[in-house]
């Protein structure tokens, strides 16, 4: 079963859809309401990732490099159990199903850059009803970091009481940085509106996080004298749209922008050279697709 929800759709129904959909529905005639996440052992949910990425690097001689690609990805949540303090575990699985370079300014880097369509990867996650991650493994801790700094600012904990419309509310959690120490993200949310996605009722939920860490490295070029370190410094900031739908307990949509600017360094005693600086940023669209159920029902969804 396939369910299309195109845009225009909506604006067809007029007031009639209002009516019977709950579009009508404003944050006076909601009362306060308590989410949480209501997925089973055996459940999948199947989402589109789209992500439009733009790459700039600056070397120590002022020359720049640019970059501009696309990528999509199939992610698949798999909820393996929930054990005695309702955490579940869950499996979360990524395929590039898209790549493609849009334009560059390195026609070398180009051409040796092989296509990822096809590259899988997963994280394993412990997760509170109420949304909070309790843990995130991988065999790579790079792909721990990625998903640490890239997705994990966007999963809000949600509070353990009821909420209305308006009510904000932040969290700070630590990440461990591969090759440096590990650091503080601070992430701020609020329950800012509700908007009916597709079939949906949802709780629009904007949120913005902000992160500095350092990564070490062993520069290329020797070091004349005296021994040297590298330093990547960057800062990465977080900035969306999650859309809950809060009867049913699962994201329904999120657009977020995803902002890293790094300075890479060498130090040499007391003093610093800077080698380049780079800044990247991806912007993020993340749609529902599919629901399989434990007990074998299956729903396909097209959501603008």
């Amino acid at each position: 079963m396939t369910r299309r929800f195109p845009l225009w759709g909506w604006c067809l129904s007029g007031l009639v859809a209002m009516v019977l959909s709950g579009c009508g529905e404003t944050s006076s005639s909601i009362s306060p309401i308590f989410f949480e996440f209501k997925q089973q052992p055996g459940d999948k949910y199947v989402y589109k990732i789209w992500d439009g990425v733009k790459w700039t690097l600056t070397d120590s001689a002022g020359k720049v490099f640019s970059m501009h690609h696309v990528q999509e990805q199939k992610s698949i949540m798999k909820f393996i159990s929930i054990d005695s303090s309702a955490v579940r575990e869950v499996n979360l699985s990524f395929i590039i199903t898209y790549d493609s370079v849009l334009s560059t300014t390195d026609p070398l880097r180009l051409k040796n850059r092989k296509s990822l369509v096809g590259n899988k990867f997963d994280v394993q996650l412990r997760m509170q009803p109420n949304g909070r991650i309790v843990s995130v493994e991988s065999p790579r801790p790079g792909l721990t970091f990625f998903y640490d700094t890239g997705y994990r600012p966007s999963q809000p904990a949600f509070p353990v009481h009821a909420i209305a419309r308006g009510y904000t509310w932040t969290q700070d959690f630590t990440i461990n940085v591969p090759n440096g120490e590990p650091t503080t993200v601070s992430a701020e949310y609020q329950f800012a509106d509700f908007k009916r996605i597709g079939e949906f009722d949802c709780a629009v939920i904007a949120f913005k996080s902000e992160l500095h860490y350092v990564e070490s490295f062993k520069p290329k070029e020797a070091c004349l004298q005296q021994e040297c370190s590298g330093k990547y410094l960057s800062r990465t900031t977080s900035a969306g749209k999650l859309y809950f739908a809060y009867r049913e307990g699962f994201v329904v949509k999120k657009e977020n922008v995803i902002s890293t600017e790094s300075e890479a360094v060498i130090v040499s005693g007391e003093k610093t050279f800077k080698l380049s600086n780079s800044n990247y940023r991806d912007e993020e669209k993340i749609t529902l697709t599919a629901i399989y159920r434990n007990s074998g029902e299956k729903t396909m969804f097209e959501i603008e």
